[in-house]
């Protein structure tokens, strides 16, 4: 199942007018752990070598990210745009890149001690897991604001305050989150509810 990926009137997905709407949402104090931007750049890596991880790296200005410190996320932006344009070759790819990329980035989380930490604590559980999704969220990007609501007995929806990633790309990392701790029959869908509210609908088997 996969909602709208562009709001009505809004610029196209992956495009510069589309990218600095979105940084104009970033607050100075908002910040992503170094760990995700490492995962970009190691899907970064696996596609286009060194060289597509280098640019990477210069539009975050950095040489490097220290996985456990914390940079800010309009940098995060950046490296991420960065990084699909590099996969794609147009709208409808950008959204797939975004969707790898938010997979690969949740698959590097759940490999460090907090992530380990999140599957020892939910036991493969999605209640417990979609109960626990805030925290995790919270614990890789500063700033934003999590909550859930259950929707029924297999189903519940995360809406995500001060939220300046794109949909898809979120997506992509609640969906690999999911798989990563054995449940079954996932999909998610997603649709704005504000200039930056979006909420995840999440249904299981």
């Amino acid at each position: 199942m996969k909602g709208p990926t562009a709001d009505p009137g809004a610029p196209p997905l992956g495009s510069d007018e589309e990218l600095r709407q979105r940084l104009s949402l970033v607050a100075e104090t908002d910040a992503v752990r170094g760990v995700l931007f490492n995962a970009v750049l190691e899907v970064a890596r696996n596609q286009g070598g060194d060289a597509a991880a280098q640019r990477c790296l210069e539009a975050g200005g950095e040489k490097k990210f220290l996985d456990f410190f914390s940079y800010p996320s309009s940098k995060y932006l950046e490296v991420l745009y960065t990084a699909a344009r590099l996969r794609s070759s147009g709208q409808e790819d950008f959204e797939k890149a975004l969707r790898h990329l938010g997979q690969q980035a949740a698959e590097n989380f759940l490999l460090s001690a907090a992530g380990r930490t999140l599957l020892v604590l939910v036991q493969k559980d999605p209640h417990r897991l979609i109960n626990t999704l805030p925290w995790a969220i919270q614990v890789g990007i500063s700033g934003v604001q999590v909550s859930v609501r259950r929707t029924g007995p297999w189903s519940g929806i995360l809406t995500v305050h001060r939220d300046f990633s794109p949909r898809p790309f979120v997506e992509g990392g609640i969906l690999a989150t999911f798989v990563a701790a054995s449940v079954k029959g996932v999909k998610i869908r997603s649709w704005p509810t504000g200039p930056s509210t979006n909420e995840y609908e999440i249904s299981w088997q």
